[in-house]
């Protein structure tokens, strides 16, 4: 979920975590089974953002289950697959939803309504969804999206939820149940700069899953952060040695749009 960071005054970012317990995560996390992340539907011909059905379905058919997709809504106030107007569309005006599901991503891919997405999370039971979007009005978009798979709870509760700075997680469980497990921090406008303000947020909203982007963090910040059982993911990462590398370091998972399970030597 993006919106604008602005650092708070208020938050201690020197704050001495040694003497803070670990967290005790869940069992039988979603996480065990996801080293690899599949960025916006996973990369397709070479391409990647595109959040189609074609991209979708090619990551589905490898095996995939843990794959993050793009929302957008279109003039019309519809939630749809996206990333960016401009760069996957061609247009930085959206479209209306008849123009949108009639014309193509890329000028040749299928383009995906979060119903269409609704419709594969029903087919696919063990198929999770990191939820990413640029939209201002973010809890909006959840909001939508549990309406949309209301049907079937099993649907929600295979959302994954990415926040970007602190008190979204709690506008968001206003909205439905989710567990602890559900939300993911990611430290998108954060960098390397700001490691001890992460974790006080995940002290403070009870956060043990974190992204940051590749290579940010430091060995002795991977290590604090493994020491109290929180878990790492980076992106965006696409070359198996770095990837490698970066589960020797410690890092948990990668986001990715087109290595694969075979691809990993951890």
């Amino acid at each position: 979920i993006y919106y604008q960071f602005q650092i708070s005054d208020t938050v201690d970012t020197n704050v001495d975590f040694s003497d803070y317990p670990a967290f005790e995560p869940e069992e039988n996390l979603w996480i065990n089974q996801a080293q690899l992340i599949h960025h916006a539907g996973g990369g397709i011909d070479g391409l990647d953002y595109s959040n189609s059905r074609e991209a979708l379905e090619n990551t589905l058919s490898g095996g995939e289950r843990y794959i993050e997709i793009d929302f957008m809504y279109t003039s019309d106030h519809h939630l749809v697959c996206m990333h960016k107007w401009a760069e996957q569309w061609g247009s930085e005006t959206p479209p209306t939803l008849q123009e949108f599901i009639s014309g193509n991503i890329y000028g040749k891919y299928s383009p995906m309504t979060a119903s269409d997405l609704i419709q594969y999370m029903d087919q696919y039971s063990d198929l999770y969804i990191i939820i990413d979007t640029k939209e201002s009005d973010y809890v909006n978009v959840i909001r939508d999206l549990v309406e949309l798979s209301f049907f079937n709870p099993s649907i929600t509760d295979r959302f994954i939820i990415q926040i970007y700075d602190s008190g979204a997680k709690a506008e968001i469980l206003q909205l439905y149940s989710f567990s602890d497990s559900n939300f993911l921090f990611t430290a998108y406008k954060f960098g390397s700069r700001f490691p001890n303000k992460i974790m006080n947020i995940c002290y403070d909203e009870n956060i043990y899953i974190v992204t940051v982007p590749y290579g940010d963090w430091d060995q002795e910040t991977i290590d604090l952060y493994r020491s109290k059982n929180i878990i790492i993911y980076e992106h965006t990462v696409n070359r198996p040695d770095q990837a490698n590398e970066e589960l020797r370091r410690g890092v948990h998972g990668l986001y990715t749009d087109f290595l694969s399970s075979e691809d990993l030597e951890l």
